[in-house]
Formats: structure tokens, C-alpha cells, sequence
């Protein structure tokens, strides 16, 4: 047996660690990522090799041939916990395995928690799965075995994400539906908020009424620090050793609303920039009402999001409080549980103070009749558990699957069929999110075809020939490089040919590290992405992954249009807001973007949108379904979104980290046909963001995507579901 130790290494003992379980929500009480470099508190046994490896920054449990690695943890407080953790495994033959177990009764019996064989192997794809388990009796340890059941010493199991939650209680509401914790003695109250609530608190309660009163004016919204609380859910860059000032608590917010029907509307919408130096905020449509226990006041409440400055990590939340129509308010209470950001996780909690002054806003009429149009305007709706009996030759369960993406990771999901948006729920850690239709999601990288894509297709169809444009040429930063020859479309399939090294993501994480996604000024960030790299090979010959690419290709957009359109065009609201979203009924959160903190106020591109469900939704219809066509209206070049969708084999693309990928117009393709059986290559186009971002675009006219938080990407399991709905072999591709 060896065991090979890095930084703190293994502990040579069994050890317990105890954590308290509150059963009002749902707890994490134990997380493993490894991330730090060490192993400690796991014991090493077995015949085989133990060690923390990593790969493209990700750190994870490395186990050969037949080694095992046992840790015992304390548990007290919930009676069922869930276990999850993930595998990624290479060089299994026949019955070789990697196994994870657990055991509440000190080892006499094991609940198998996940198990990783042969043809799951491709020392790349992390494979998730969890069980539910009973907590030991008092005293007793919780034990986990993680196990590489193999015959070689190439035999390997990385062990990765583990993770144990106490089970929630859905709801904190009594038997007769009255409200328990942010009841109308505490909002007027001065007490503390001692702890997250059940997500039910911030829903309407049993006996709920149409509220009397009508909620229009400005509310304000102002934070005291000290009532504010933060628990750490993941830290990966350790941003709480020295914290910003204001990452502990919500921006300050003074926001117009008005009232249509039992939703408060926000006058503005979309990504707000605030002074809070660690975020900025995005609030949404809420609901009102009243409760018979709240006296004269009706009860407010409204979904928000946090979004890091400078970053596109979203962490969603939900505030409630009290008002009548004089203006007087109770505090409101606020809490966040959920996030889609990989590496920075959190639990956000607490009071703030209000005031409300009513009084007109600017056209109340056409506030309402917009957020009215918006609603009418959705694609028909059905929960995701409909889709098996709606079509039952589907498996249902294939789609966000636990062994593809982490359910505690998983923000939301959804699947488009013959029309309607099968929509999942939206987890978080305290019960389901209030206000799913409303659910803020970042774009990350597909924003790249999104925006960098589609951008481009709607410049080409204005003014045709702009693809072959020269960056150099609008960007004198680039020109003064030496960048030549380098056309917008090669900076599109990130083929400019500069490059340090073509080995995956290694460029991508150079960028990282010399700061070009903290640079706040477009003239840090131009500068910088256009010295980044040295031209190695002719432009067009070889695809590297440079975020940068597309903000100099951004960049180069915006002088070509400027120069036909004058100093008012913008590449984002000219190009695609005004006459491609609005025309698609997109929400109001699609019509901003990150932008440089500066006058320039240039467009990211690479990314830095925020969709909502519905977005995702008709985005994904509008380019594969319909292929950029409206009501029989092209609204991009349709011969350069085929080429992206890979319909035409003579632009598919050059080939991106292997053979069976490509990139082509800022989209992805994955070749199937393995996956599959088909005799010929099967090509499905996809979106990926960073964290775990996937938008799928099957050649059948299904759409699926899910948004999660814990770099997981696998979805070909769905693939060959939605293969049952309408054979894509069939068709095939080249």
C-alpha cells in the first residue's frame, strides 16, 4: 500500500467531527472538494495508491487499483441525512469499480451511495450520485468509504465533491397555514433574525387574500450591516480571509414599483450597478396580498439577485415586509440560499430597513401593460414532471440527472417540446425558490454565442462582408501588438492564431491569473487581451479558448458600427436588444449586460448576461427551431447560424479539444454518433457557460438546458432520451 501525501496529507486515524443539524431547512453539514490540497481527517487503507491530484485547477481524491479511503464524522440533530459526491475514473476493464458507501451502524451495513464501472471511464466526466441515509444514534460516527475496486495499478478513482445535507422541512408554516417566524410582531419588531427560514415565509400563507391595499411609489431599501449574516457555503478563492467592504450583506436600493393585479412591478429591471463594492443587484416582479393576522397591512414580497461586480456568480434571493397605503412599512426580511456561482457559495440573511413614499411614478400604464404583454407572451408552461405522461416514450429521468449534475448544484432546468417549456423546479437550500418563472441566471460563456454569435449574424446580415473585417483595423491596441490579418470571424472561432499554448483551458487560465477579468477600465482590458498572447500559427488554422478573443472582437464591432452609425450605436442594444429580443418577447433582464465601470461602458460579450428561464427558453427555440427566422422574418444572416448549427459541411468549424468537438460562430457541437450508434457523425450544437451552464440543441427540434454550479457538463444521457422522441441518426451530419 502507498499513500502519497501532499501538503497536510492524511490524518492515520478514524476521526470524529460533530455538527448540529437544525431541522427547519435544509443544512449542509459536511462538504469535501479538496480544493485546499489535503486530505485531512481521510485514513488510507487497501492495496493501492491514495493521494489529492489535480487537474485544470480542480482538485480531487485520487484512488488506484484496490485502495479505500475511510472517514468517520459525527452527525447530531437531523434523523436522515443525504450523502452526495461525485467520480471521474480511467482504465476500468470488466468488473473494476469505483464505489462510495456510507454506514451509520459503525460498518456492520453499507448504503451504496455511488458507484462509477467500465464505460463510464473517461478520466474526465465526473459522475454524481447520492442516498439517503439514517443518522447514527447519538455518539455514533457517520462513516464514509470511498473505494477503487480494480485489478491494476492504472486502476484510478478521483473522488470528488462530497456532501452531507440534512433533509428540509418544506415549510415552516403551522397546520392551519398561519406563518410562524417573519409574522407581523417580528417585522415591527427590533429583534434579530436569528437564522434562514423556510422558504414558505416569503410565499403567501393558507388563509391568504387579495390584498386591499395598492402598493405605488419608491420604496427604499437600506441595510443595517450589524443585522446581516453570512454563513460560507464555498470559498474556493478565499475572498472572506480579506473581505470587500459590503460582501457580507445587500446593496442599498431605492427602486419605483407598481402594483398590476397581485404582482409589484419594478420600474427598472435588469442588472442595477450599485456603490457596494462586491455587488451589484437585479430585482424582479414580486406578488402582494394579506393575511388576516397582519392587521390593516398587506404583505409584500420580491425576488432579487446579487451579482458579483466585474463577474457574472448570481446568487438569488426573496424579501418580504409589510406596508399600507399611507407609507408606513415594517422592516423587511431577506434571505438568500441559493447561487449559481462555482466558486464562492453562501447563505445570506437578515433585516433592512424601509420607507416607502407612494405617489405617481412615470406612465404607471405603460409599466403595467409591458409586464402584462411580457406575461401573455411566454411559452406555454408545464411542470418538468408532466413530460412523462405528456410523452411517454421519453425517459423523464435522464434529463438532469443525479448522475450527470449534483441536485444540491442544480439551480434550474428545463426542456423545450413541440412548444412548451417543461420547466423544473428551483432548489435551495431552505425549500423551493418562491419565484421560479423569476429565477436570475447568469449567461458566463454562452454568452459567447449569444451575444458574440448572434451579434455577429445580425452585423453580417446588416452589412454584409463585416466578417471578413480586420480587428486591427478598429482596434489600434491590437494594431499597435502586432495583430494582422486576424478577420472578425476567425476572432469569433478563436482562430486569431496567437496563442501560447494549445494544450485545454491553459490560455483561458493564463487570462485568469494576469487579471484581465478583474481589470474594471476597457482600456485595461483591450490593452491586455491584445498583448496576451504571441502569434504562434496563421489566424484560422487552430481554435484555443481565449475569453479575450471575443472581447477584442467586441471591441471591433463596436468601432465598425460606430463608424456607420454614429457615437450613439451600441453593439448590444443596436444589434440585438431592439430588434431581435424585444421582437422574441424576451424579459426585461435580458435588455442589460456587464459593461467595463467606466465612460466607455464596453459590452463584456464573452459574457455577463442574465436570462430568466423563459429566456433561455425562447433563445434556444428562436436559433435552432426556427434557425433566426420570425414570423418569416430573418433577424440574423441564416446561412452563418446554420453554419453554426453545423448544416452546412463545407463551414463546420475547427476542431476544439478533440475530435469528436467543434466551434464554429461562437457555438459548440458534439459528435454523437458513439453516443448513439449511428453509422454516420451526429452532430449536436450546444452553449456552455462556466460553473456548469449547458443549453443543448438536438437536431430533432428538442432543447434542453440545465443551470448548476459545480462544473458539470455531462448531458448525453438526455441526449439519447430525447433520441426516443425523433430518431437523429436519421438525419445525421457532417
Amino acid at each position: 500500500m502507498v499513500v502519497r501525501r501532499r501538503h497536510a496529507g492524511f490524518c492515520c486515524s478514524l476521526i470524529a467531527a460533530a455538527f448540529t443539524a437544525a431541522p427547519a431547512f435544509a443544512q449542509t453539514l459536511f462538504v469535501e472538494d479538496f480544493q485546499d490540497g489535503d486530505a485531512n481527517g481521510w485514513r488510507a487503507g487497501g492495496d493501492g495508491g491514495v493521494e489529492v491530484t489535480s487537474y485544470q485547477g480542480n482538485y480531487a481524491l485520487r484512488l488506484t487499483k484496490r485502495a479505500t479511503a475511510i472517514i468517520g464524522l459525527g452527525v447530531e440533530g437531523p434523523p436522515e441525512v443525504t450523502i452526495s459526491m461525485a467520480f471521474a475514473a480511467l482504465d476500468l476493464e470488466g468488473d473494476d469499480a469505483c464505489v462510495a458507501e456510507a454506514s451509520s451502524d459503525n460498518g456492520s451495513s453499507w448504503v451504496e451511495i455511488n458507484r462509477v464501472e467500465d464505460g463510464e471511464d473517461d478520466g474526465v466526466t465526473l459522475h454524481t450520485g447520492e442516498a439517503k441515509i439514517a443518522a447514527p444514534e447519538k455518539g455514533a460516527p457517520l462513516i464514509i468509504r470511498l473505494r477503487a475496486d480494480g485489478n491494476g495499478d492504472n486502476d484510478s478513482c478521483w473522488a470528488d465533491n462530497i456532501r452531507i445535507v440534512a433533509a428540509p422541512r418544506q415549510s415552516s408554516l403551522d397546520e392551519g397555514g398561519a406563518r410562524q417566524a417573519l409574522d407581523a410582531d417580528f417585522l415591527f419588531s427590533d429583534a434579530r433574525m436569528a437564522a434562514p427560514v423556510s422558504t414558505s415565509e416569503f410565499l403567501p400563507s393558507g388563509d391568504a387574500e387579495s390584498a386591499p391595499a395598492r402598493f405605488e411609489g419608491r420604496l427604499s431599501f437600506r441595510v443595517v450591516p450589524d443585522d446581516s449574516n453570512i454563513r460560507i457555503q464555498r470559498d474556493n478563492f478565499n475572498f472572506m480571509v480579506n473581505p470587500l467592504p459590503g460582501v457580507t450583506h445587500p446593496p442599498d436600493f431605492e427602486l419605483a414599483f407598481v402594483q398590476a393585479g397581485d404582482r409589484l412591478v419594478p420600474q427598472k429591471r435588469g442588472l442595477i450597478r450599485t456603490d457596494n463594492q462586491a455587488w451589484d443587484i437585479i430585482i424582479e416582479p414580486g406578488r402582494v396580498w394579506r393575511e388576516p393576522d397582519d392587521g390593516a397591512f398587506t404583505r409584500a414580497s420580491v425576488p432579487f439577485a446579487l451579482q458579483e461586480r466585474n463577474a457574472n456568480c448570481t446568487h438569488n434571493g426573496v424579501l418580504t415586509f409589510l406596508f399600507d397605503e399611507d407609507g408606513t412599512t415594517s422592516r423587511a426580511a431577506y434571505q438568500i440560499g441559493s447561487e449559481t456561482c462555482y466558486y464562492f457559495q453562501y447563505d445570506m440573511w437578515g433585516v433592512a430597513k424601509l420607507r416607502y413614499a407612494p405617489g405617481e411614478i412615470s406612465n404607471p400604464e405603460k409599466l403595467i401593460a409591458d409586464f402584462q404583454q411580457e406575461q401573455a407572451g411566454k411559452l406555454p408552461v408545464k411542470p418538468f414532471a408532466d413530460i412523462g405522461a405528456d410523452f411517454p416514450e421519453l425517459d423523464a429521468a435522464a434529463f438532469a440527472a443525479p448522475a450527470d449534475v449534483s441536485p444540491e448544484h442544480l439551480t434550474t432546468y428545463g426542456v423545450v417540446l413541440d412548444g412548451v417549456h417543461y420547466r423544473g423546479g428551483c432548489a435551495t437550500r431552505f425549500g423551493p425558490y418562491p419565484f421560479c418563472e423569476n429565477i436570475a441566471l447568469p449567461s458566463y460563456s454562452t454568452s459567447k454565442s449569444v451575444f458574440a454569435g448572434l451579434g455577429m449574424m445580425r452585423l453580417e446580415q446588416l452589412y454584409p462582408g463585416a466578417k471578413e473585417e480586420l480587428i486591427h483595423e478598429f482596434v489600434p491596441e491590437c494594431a499597435a501588438a502586432g495583430w494582422r490579418d486576424v478577420s472578425f470571424d476567425q476572432a469569433l472561432d478563436m482562430a486569431t492564431g496567437r496563442y501560447d499554448s494549445a494544450a485545454p483551458e491553459a490560455d483561458e487560465n493564463k487570462a485568469v491569473q494576469d487579471g484581465f477579468f478583474i481589470d474594471l477600465t476597457h482600456q485595461e482590458k483591450v490593452e491586455r487581451a491584445c498583448t496576451l498572447y504571441p502569434r504562434k500559427s496563421a489566424p484560422g488554422e487552430r481554435w484555443v479558448y481565449h475569453t479575450t478573443d471575443h472581447y477584442v472582437l467586441g471591441a471591433a464591432m463596436q468601432a465598425f458600427l460606430r463608424a456607420r452609425l454614429g457615437e450613439g450605436a451600441d453593439i448590444y442594444r443596436t444589434l440585438l436588444v431592439d430588434p431581435v429580443w424585444k421582437a422574441l418577447g424576451l424579459s426585461p433582464a435580458t435588455y442589460t449586460t456587464r459593461r467595463t465601470r467606466d465612460d466607455t461602458a464596453q459590452p463584456f460579450v464573452g459574457w455577463g448576461l442574465t436570462y430568466l428561464p423563459d429566456d433561455i427558453a425562447k433563445l434556444a427555440t428562436f436559433m435552432s427551431i426556427k434557425g433566426g427566422v420570425l414570423n418569416g422574418l430573418a433577424l440574423v444572416d441564416t446561412d452563418e447560424l446554420a453554419a453554426a448549427l453545423q448544416e452546412r459541411p463545407m463551414d463546420a468549424g475547427l476542431s476544439a479539444t478533440n475530435e469528436d468537438f467543434r466551434y464554429n460562430n461562437g457555438f459548440w457541437a458534439w459528435n454523437a454518433a458513439a453516443s448513439l450508434n449511428c453509422e454516420a457523425p451526429l452532430w449536436v450544437p450546444f452553449l456552455s457557460g462556466f460553473g456548469g451552464v449547458s443549453v443543448v440543441l438536438m437536431p430533432n427540434d428538442v432543447v434542453y438546458y440545465y443551470v448548476s454550479d459545480n462544473q458539470e457538463f455531462s448531458w448525453a444521457r438526455a441526449v439519447a432520451a430525447a433520441n426516443d422522441y425523433k430518431d437523429m441518426c436519421a438525419g445525421g451530419s457532417q
